[in-house]
């Protein structure tokens, strides 16, 4: 098979659509096809992955024993999961027929995205849109399905069992999609060391109230100052997770290749690209978020923040200072707003301790009455944990939280971010 035969099948695969010309033929330079005989498995359930497969010719099954989910010809790909992490595989491939196959391993993927941020950021926004026609497509089905079985159960007892079948598979292969959403969402998440080699005294609370979060946080480290956010999209669960993940490809643009470190310029840039990239000024489109982005200047100990109705909180000699937010969110349903977002330049002094958050956690339900944890009982915890090390106020507030919610629901997504100088 020819170079140029295996750029023009990559140029067909769906993920790869948007990358360019040249990156395309590097990846094809490094790909040969291998063949795998009829009634071969390529991916067994349960085994660890670490490759994606794009089918040159031939055809496979996908497919839990002898259920068969989906059969694949030409121009196909699988095992796209393999290239986030090595979760035990969902469901098996095997061959129907005589197969050739491009294979790409997680080494040279990773490769790609590391040398590559911005085809990294085209690759899961392509990954994300599949995972969200699946799903779709999957509740459908079931819908379908759950219709034509109801006006047969009367009749026919035994469809009633296809019918608990089918619905364990659809649920199963919906929670199988939702948590590769996860897995995305957790990728582009920052490392958390990579926060503590910049801020030895730090911590993040992080706890999503499903599977996955409509909370976020980012983190851009550069020379002698830092850009570190906290952002609230709307909603919680799969809508909340697709929102932080627009967010954050936008922020990564607004930062990293825009070069903008101001954060008031920063939120107005990010209200005008949520916008346009959601369609908001002729679509129905009202997501948006709510977000605190602080810069930290090392060398002299300063910090610009700026906020979309999330507040900026410090303590200081035992007192805690509030930095308002402006009152509007970005995107979302406030379209047009005359004001820029305000930016404020703040002096730090040793031991300071700055907080950023949503608002998951003083939304709690909870305690001896379930109502409200309240914004001023967050604030009373924060004073009265000031002087703790900051991993051990995450535990605190971690072990808090988890006796005040009882028996009660988590509300909300949760998100608190503490920094001392």
């Amino acid at each position: 098979m020819t170079h140029q035969a295996i750029t023009e099948l990559l140029h067909d695969v769906e993920i790869f659509q948007a990358i360019p010309n040249n990156l395309i033929s590097e990846l094809a330079s490094r790909l040969i096809p291998e063949t795998v005989m009829t009634d071969n498995t390529i991916i067994q359930k349960g085994d660890e992955g670490d490759s994606m497969f794009i089918l040159v010719n031939g055809k496979v099954k996908v497919h839990d024993g002898e259920h068969v989910v989906a059969k694949m010809e030409s121009g196909n790909f699988f095992g796209e999961f393999s290239l986030l992490d090595e979760a035990p595989r969902s469901m098996s491939v095997t061959t129907l027929e005589e197969t050739k196959l491009l294979k790409i391993s997680r080494e040279l993927f990773f490769g790609l995205l590391q040398s590559h941020p911005d085809v990294a950021k085209k690759i899961i926004s392509a990954l994300t849109r599949r995972l969200r026609g699946q799903n779709e497509a999957i509740i459908r089905q079931l819908k379908t399905r759950e219709e034509e079985l109801s006006r047969l159960v009367d009749e026919r007892t035994r469809e009633l069992k296809l019918k608990n079948e089918e619905i364990t598979i659809k649920n199963r292969e919906i929670t199988d999609n939702v948590n590769y959403a996860r897995r995305i969402q957790r990728a582009i998440l920052p490392d958390n060391k990579s926060i503590l080699n910049s801020f030895r005294h730090s911590f993040v609370l992080y706890s999503p109230k499903d599977i996955v979060s409509g909370d976020f946080y980012s983190f851009f480290p550069k020379d002698e100052s830092a850009i570190i956010i906290a952002a609230d999209c709307t909603g919680h669960g799969v809508t909340g997770a697709f929102l932080s993940v627009v967010g954050n490809s936008l922020l990564t643009q607004i930062i990293n290749e825009k070069q903008v470190r101001e954060p008031g310029i920063i939120l107005d840039q990010l209200h005008e690209a949520v916008i346009d990239t959601l369609n908001q000024r002729s679509g129905d489109s009202t997501d948006g978020m709510d977000i605190s982005v602080c810069n930290f200047d090392f060398k002299n100990k300063i910090l610009h923040y700026a906020g979309a109705n999330r507040p900026l909180w410090i303590i200081r000699n035992g007192e805690l200072l509030v930095y308002s937010p402006n009152k509007f969110p970005v995107g979302g349903m406030q379209i047009l707003h005359e004001e820029n977002f305000t930016s404020h330049k703040i002096q730090l002094y040793t031991d300071d301790t700055f907080y950023i958050f949503s608002d998951g956690y003083a939304d709690q339900f909870g305690g001896d009455k379930g109502k409200k944890l309240m914004t001023k009982k967050f604030k009373e915890l924060l004073l009265s944990i000031r002087s703790k090390y900051m991993t051990e106020q995450q535990d605190y507030l971690e072990n808090y939280f988890r006796e005040w919610k009882g028996t009660e629901e988590q509300v909300d997504d949760v998100l608190v971010i503490g920094i001392r100088i």
